[in-house]
């Protein structure tokens, strides 16, 4: 269920008629109408943004980790104080955007857009950063932003309670202390679609040999020898990584655990998943874009049923490799 005006920006025309969706956690969504699908708290939050073509989100900057994955449509991720720096990212492609520099992105394709998202640690920081012309376009709009984060729309009626008072625009001194990042720098915070190399690491224990391919993607280097292909996003710690698995057939990860929270999204391709969880059990086939958040001990396995990709967003800076399960 999305929220239709959850940022400054909901009403400025170019910026307008953009989904927010809060599925695990609440993000930095600046509504009071966000809903929020899945409240559990889980170190880190997931959400999605849904555009028509053309509709922009407007630059801003975050205090932890943003990931990126595009689900449907073509993206233009821009970048820095000016804006100008850029790269497009298609279906399958991930960026993972840095901390302390401003960002925007665009549906540049034909058709309307999906992208899903993460953000480090269950509060994200505490909010959004808006670049100034941000706050004060939205100001003839009607929308007002507090410096609790929370939205005052004066087109219904709201007005700015008592002991509050408005977010001031950045200063030109405080604007100079964000990062600024030549594409050269950014690449290293991209990662396409059909490029990544296969880890080291076989990713599941007693899985169907050949048939599935384990992918690390973001994530800290460690005594694993884990390849991670995307740098991270959060010099100070992301609170989650982000693997992949891909398969060329029907396999099986066999049955495993984790002791660090698991949620898988799938983005192409049917998954049958079995989880184990005190006393209960789930069985359920996942196609494009469904998301299954595995809790902390849970046994589980998958099983894709022909060819298929789906991303694996593990909880903690350094998890645990999953165990075995008879």
């Amino acid at each position: 269920m999305p929220c239709k005006a959850a940022f400054i920006d909901a009403k400025t025309p170019g910026s307008h008629l953009k989904d927010n969706y809060s599925i695990i956690g609440g993000g930095v969504s600046e509504s009071k109408h966000q809903k929020v699908n899945l409240t559990l708290k889980h170190g880190f939050c997931i959400g999605a943004a849904g555009q028509p073509p053309k509709i922009k989100n407007s630059p801003h900057s975050h205090f932890t980790a943003e990931v990126f994955m595009v689900y449907k449509g073509s993206w233009r991720f821009y970048w820095n104080n000016d804006e100008k720096q850029e790269t497009v990212l298609h279906p399958g492609d991930i960026i993972s955007l840095p901390t302390n520099m401003f960002r925007g992105f665009e549906n540049v394709g034909d058709v309307h857009g999906m992208c899903f998202s993460i953000l480090g640690h269950d509060d994200a920081g505490g909010g959004v950063v808006w670049a100034p012309r941000v706050i004060e376009e939205a100001k003839g709009h009607g929308l007002i932003l507090l410096e609790d984060g929370k939205l005052v729309d004066t087109t219904i009626g709201e007005t700015i309670p008592e002991g509050k008072r408005p977010m001031p625009p950045l200063t030109a001194t405080q604007m100079a202390t964000f990062d600024q990042y030549t594409p050269e720098q950014m690449a290293v915070h991209v990662g396409r679609a059909g490029t990544y190399t296969p880890s080291a690491y076989k990713g599941f224990p007693n899985q169907t040999p050949d048939t599935l391919t384990y992918y690390d993607i973001i994530g800290p280097l460690d005594s694993e020898g884990h390849n991670f292909q995307v740098k991270p996003g959060d010099k100070n710690g992301d609170q989650f990584n982000v693997y992949g698995i891909e398969s060329t057939a029907s396999g099986h990860t066999g049955k495993y655990s984790r002791e660090a929270v698991e949620v898988m999204l799938v983005h192409r391709g049917e998954f049958e998943i079995f989880c184990e969880h005190e006393g209960e059990t789930l069985t359920a086939t996942l196609q494009d874009g469904d998301i299954i958040s595995f809790p902390k001990g849970a046994v589980r396995s998958i099983a894709p049923l022909g060819k298929g990709f789906a991303y694996l967003v593990v909880g903690g800076d350094y998890p645990d490799a999953p165990i075995a399960h008879s």
